[in-house]
């Protein structure tokens, strides 16, 4: 999208920009100070809003301050603090203090807390002209291993989980524009946001607020087929630079992400948490930098996204395209990508009744294989499929090892009008001696959702370097033997480049898979490779082969593989002695 910011606007802000206003400190503040602060509550217009000073929070964190205020005027005696209203800036004796940022749930009366203005300034000060070249690196606050674990068993792992617990007095921010359904919003449990159905734009009639302190600006996390923004308040402007919010949106330090002038169609007063009903109206630049005392924009610069493409095909019959654009994002983007296909479905596919839904397609990095997508679904659950990419999201986003490069996302999702179900009904060895060298046949029992049986065949080679004695043969779906091994030390990666063929490798939930596995003390791979078994096998074998690892850790000697093409369940063991 090409950014039009017009030259006689930004001429007309020149006395604006010249310089920032006269700012006052914590350490000038008292409680019972009275002072006035500017928002936007209806259309683009700028209204102003008083409040008293109730005190100063010391260290509400280690160096951190702030200022407890009671509001009023406008719709705040009925409201009490709006989500949205975080970074108005605020002032006594027409000094700016800081920017309104916290609110507390289910307050009675509108009080809520300033973020100093020297903590902006000074968290924000460094704002880069240019976008960064990757979306950022960061570490879940877990081990690696359970997010590829995650992945591997076609789920995601929650936000409180990935991110940790969030602060209880933040605002939740208000996401607006297309209106999501259960499945969708479950996807952002345990993170601070709302969802609501922003109004459609009508023929670009809408007042959008001036770009100064007070005015509206949302910042664009997914455009395209679906929308979704986060709305706040500008605290401050200086020549092109403008910061917002008085809190961080990720905290993720340098950004890139749509930013666009606002205007507010109305406030929602809510029980728990009233917030301000904005929308985006024009793309002024771009948001640079997050950090916990705010976030800092470029006005006239533009953004990049991850371009995601969506092809649903519905029994065969007709096939309909979206198109979207993605926040890039390591905690946002797999949430906002598993968003896109959970809304797809939801829009488009029944919700009673038989259905089966397929999904085909890949991620692609910069300089890396394509990672493969693949797999099926037979219920009415579409969460599930949007789990799975998802959880293939993330375990690329929080790798360890560098920074991916998204080019693109592309996915072709198949709706039928049946249910595509098959479960592991038996499994019977003809023998239940193997020797070292041979072939073990193995009959599978599978069974569709209607009670039709079929008979399948393993034929698995025993290989001549197995042990003597007790192995287990393994039967069932991809994810089932994933979800069958607690022990996530064993997925060992040293690049991104193992990471991408580890995924490539996955079990898939649409094929059976037989597994001959035998125990030793201290075996490990250390990420090697067993010849001819796929590199998720390596999540079977246990132990780091540590000399102080005692414990029987797990190797797999055999393997053999049923392609059915429709989603299977259910998980078999047997033993088997090998001479």
């Amino acid at each position: 999208m090409k950014l039009v910011v017009l030259a006689s606007f930004l001429l007309s802000l020149g006395s604006l920009f010249a310089q920032g206003p006269a700012t006052m400190g914590v350490s000038e503040i008292r409680a019972g100070m009275k002072g006035h602060g500017r928002t936007v509550f209806q259309g683009g217009k700028i209204d102003r809003f008083d409040f008293e000073v109730v005190g100063v929070q010391k260290n509400a964190a280690p160096g951190r301050s702030r200022i407890m205020v009671r509001a009023s005027g406008g719709p705040l005696a009925d409201t009490g603090i709006l989500a949205g209203m975080s970074g108005s800036p605020c002032y006594i004796d027409g000094k700016l203090i800081g920017a309104l940022s916290t609110g507390i749930v289910f307050e009675k009366e509108p009080i809520g807390g300033i973020t100093p203005i020297a903590e902006m300034l000074e968290q924000l000060k460094d704002i880069p002209d240019l976008a960064p070249s990757r979306t950022p690196l960061i570490l879940p606050k877990l081990e690696p291993p359970k997010v590829l674990k995650s992945a591997l068993m076609g789920k995601m792992l929650p936000f409180s989980e990935v991110m940790g617990d969030q602060d209880p007095q933040s605002l939740p921010m208000a996401l607006a524009g297309s209106p999501l359904g259960a499945e969708a919003q479950r996807l952002w449990a345990g993170w601070p946001v709302t969802f609501a159905a922003g109004p459609a734009l009508s023929g670009g009639r809408e007042e959008a607020s001036p770009l100064e302190p007070g005015g509206m600006a949302a910042i664009s996390l997914m455009q395209g087929d679906l929308d979704l923004t986060a709305s706040g308040t500008i605290t401050y402007v200086s020549g092109k630079r403008v910061l917002l919010f008085g809190h961080q949106l990720f905290n993720l330090g340098p950004v890139d992400l749509p930013l666009w002038s606002a205007t507010v169609a109305t406030t929602v007063s809510s029980y728990q948490s009233s917030f301000k009903l904005a929308m985006p109206v024009a793309p002024i630049g771009a948001l640079r930098l997050d950090r916990n005392s705010g976030v800092a924009g470029i006005l006239g610069a533009e953004a990049r996204m991850v371009p995601m493409r969506i092809g649903l095909n519905l029994g065969g019959k007709r096939t309909l395209n979206f198109r979207f654009e993605l926040m890039d994002h390591p905690v946002a983007t797999p949430a906002l990508a598993a968003t896109a296909v959970a809304q797809t479905l939801d829009a488009h596919t029944r919700g009673l009744g038989f259905q089966s839904l397929s999904m085909q397609g890949n991620i692609k990095l910069a300089g890396q294989s394509a990672i493969q997508i693949e797999n099926v679904i037979a219920d009415l659950n579409p969460g599930r499929l949007a789990q799975y990419l998802g959880g293939m999201l993330q375990a690329i986003c929080l790798n360890p090892f560098e920074k991916p490069v998204f080019e693109g996302i592309s996915i072709t999702i198949k709706a039928e009008e049946r249910l595509d179900l098959t479960g592991i009904a038996g499994v019977r060895l003809l023998k239940a001696r193997a020797k070292r060298g041979e072939v073990l046949p193995v009959l599978v029992t599978l069974q569709n959702i209607q009670g039709v049986r079929e008979t399948a065949t393993f034929n698995i080679q025993v290989p001549s370097s197995a042990a003597k004695g007790k192995a287990v043969l393994m039967v069932g779906d991809g994810f089932s033997l994933m979800a069958a091994d607690p022990d996530e030390r064993v997925i060992e990666t040293a690049s991104m480049g193992d990471m991408v063929r580890i995924l490539n490798g996955a079990l898939r939930n649409n094929h059976v898979y037989a597994l001959l596995v035998q125990v030793q003390p201290g075996a490990g791979l250390r990420g090697g490779r067993i010849e001819g078994i796929p590199p998720t096998v390596a999540s079977l074998v246990g132990g780091d082969g540590a000399s102080s690892d005692n414990r029987l850790q797990r190797r797999i000697v055999g393997r053999a593989l049923l392609p059915l093409e429709r989603e299977v369940r259910g998980l078999s063991q047997l033993e088997v002695e090998i001479e």
